[in-house]
């Protein structure tokens, strides 16, 4: 499968600007259980809907949003720095990939890449993210690619009849030399 415009990548993963074909892809993995379990995701969504959404960020300063691929251009997700803060040089992190792709170093690798995009271009300061205290996995990934435990976030949210606690996880660019 060729892969068309592609932004960034490295030998496990590229990313490129979302397709409006992607919005299959998108709604597919928003509505499996695994995702909507892991993401929290309490309402179903639609390939129209997912490519009305993809549209309509194309056009938003405060957002900026990749296609995960595979190295053969097989779409397996996505990544978004959101809520942007362009005076203050943060913003907050997202990815999501499909339950039949994870395990296989898409993760970490695309965190990574968009840990150095985020410092490297755009001239942030400082990338934060909320992850439940339960996602052990996730928690591992985001260490790795330098990402610290700043606090917890107790009870955050509530889902399937009980409260669950979050972390606050964040990297900022001084930290360079700690990644690992």
């Amino acid at each position: 499968m060729d892969a068309p415009n592609v932004f960034m990548q490295n030998d496990v993963v590229l990313l490129r600007a979302p397709e409006e074909s992607d919005a299959a892809i998108f709604a597919a993995a928003a509505n499996h259980p695994d995702i909507r379990s892991s993401l929290y995701i309490a309402l179903p969504t639609s390939v129209e809907e997912q490519r009305k959404r993809i549209v309509r960020d194309r056009n938003r300063h405060d957002q900026i949003t990749f296609t995960i691929c595979t190295t053969d251009g097989l779409p397996v997700g996505l990544t978004s720095f959101v809520r942007i803060d362009w005076v203050g040089r943060m913003a907050t992190y997202f990815i999501a990939i499909t339950p039949d792709h994870l395990g296989q170093g898409l993760g970490q690798n695309t965190t990574r890449l968009m840990r150095d995009y985020a410092f490297d271009t755009l001239n942030l300061n400082r990338i934060q993210l909320h992850v439940s205290t339960r996602n052990k996995a996730a928690v591992h990934i985001y260490q790795k690619a330098g990402f610290r435990i700043e606090g917890t976030l107790r009870q955050a949210m509530y889902y399937n009849g009980i409260y669950l606690d979050f972390y606050l996880m964040a990297v900022l660019r001084s930290e360079g030399d700690s990644f690992s």
